[in-house]
């Protein structure tokens, strides 16, 4: 059973799919640019980020939570 705290996010349009894979993947490229690669986790964060799963605000704090914690 859900709480009343559960944070929902709306689903996304394909469009907004679309635009937020086109996004991932020009920042996972600029990263390349630079010689750096993401962990599996952090590619999975974004992955959920893409899906719809979580919003931008989300994403941000677990990838924040994610490197913290493997430096």
């Amino acid at each position: 059973m859900a709480s009343a705290t559960t944070h929902r996010v709306p689903a996304l349009t394909p469009e907004e799919a679309a635009e937020r894979r086109r996004a991932v993947q020009s920042a996972i490229g600029s990263l390349r640019i630079e010689g750096m690669e993401l962990e599996p986790g952090e590619r999975e964060i974004l992955e959920r980020h893409v899906r719809g799963e979580i919003d931008l605000a989300t994403m941000r704090a677990q990838m924040n939570a994610y490197v913290e914690a493997n430096p």
